[in-house]
């Protein structure tokens, strides 16, 4: 069976043992539940209270976008100002109506119907066709094929990667209700293969540039946050570099299973509904648990076709 490259498969717990004492171990069921169940308990309806509060998450991405798209056109000697309204606009279809790829339309279809809507009888009615195919290339047919196009591209990538992809990952994860554990921690491999990939794979001289600085950052990060986990006591992780198909990949995967055996691991590539994917297996021949995960990998020259 195919894996779901947007939803990792959970089928056990491999978090390492914690060192020194028993750790959470030591504490009976009843009592760690109570707290636990209280705590979320406490939380959500404070977040409920807390439900009239807009959320701007997609606003504050797409400003991002947009001065970074801007920075871009101008090294590159292009216009600023569709690079701006274009890096604004590219995810203006993502929650049409309040829904997520409403009517099975592609949002990038809504994404241009707004912005012929918004700028249409306005100062920046001219720069239309060029802001409506720079979404459309870029994000439907996968190929950007004007300036701008190639410019929110990157700014889109970039704002991924490096402190600010950090951040906006960590974001995003919270928005989804999903914190720091192991589950968002083995999430990181997303992160770190993208971050390797991007200074190849942006379509820009300027975005090349700025991706080799950040594909450090997220990487230095990552494994200064493991190397925290581990010290504390709360899990045993390594960052993995594997070759599937010839292409690059960075797992995070736990260095034992919680019955103390050896984790084996193995990775393929796999076709998901939009994309290609990389699957990892690891399971434990001591006592048979199993875990897998996938994601979707980035446009990466080589990468076999579907």
């Amino acid at each position: 069976m195919k894996a779901d490259a947007r939803k990792p498969v959970d089928t056990i717990q491999t978090t390492a043992p914690s060192t020194g004492q028993a750790g959470l171990n030591a504490i009976a069921d009843d009592v760690l539940n109570t707290i636990r169940q209280t705590l979320i308990d406490q939380e959500t309806a404070y977040q409920q209270a807390s439900s009239h509060e807009p959320v701007a998450s997609i606003w504050a991405h797409s400003f991002r976008v947009a001065r970074i798209a801007e920075h871009i056109a101008a090294a590159e000697g292009w216009p600023t100002q569709p690079a701006l309204l274009a890096g604004l606009l590219h995810d203006s279809g993502k929650f049409v109506h309040g829904g997520y790829h409403d009517n099975g339309t592609p949002e990038e279809e809504h994404a241009v119907h707004f912005t012929i809507q918004v700028l249409t009888g306005t100062p920046y009615e001219r720069w239309l066709p060029i802001i409506t195919e720079a979404i459309l290339c870029t994000y439907l047919e996968g190929e950007a094929t004007n300036d701008i196009g190639q410019a929110v591209y990157d700014a889109d990538c970039l704002d991924k990667l490096g402190a600010m992809g950090v951040a906006q990952f960590f974001a995003k994860r919270a928005i989804r209700r999903k914190f720091l554990n192991d589950e968002v921690l083995i999430r990181t491999s997303i992160e770190l293969t993208y971050a390797h990939h991007a200074p190849d794979t942006l379509m820009t001289r300027t975005g090349r540039n700025l991706a080799l600085f950040r594909r450090i950052r997220t990487h230095r990060f990552y494994a200064d946050l493991l190397d925290e986990w581990k010290e504390l006591g709360m899990g045993d992780y390594a960052i993995v570099e594997e070759e599937i198909a010839g292409i690059v990949c960075f797992f995070v995967v736990p260095a034992a299973c919680t019955c103390g055996g050896k984790l084996e691991l193995g990775s393929d590539i796999d076709d998901a509904l939009k994309c290609r994917s990389a699957i990892v297996n690891y399971g434990c021949p001591v006592c048979g648990s199993e875990r897998q995960f996938s994601f979707c990998l980035p446009r990466v020259s080589g990468l076999p076709i579907k």
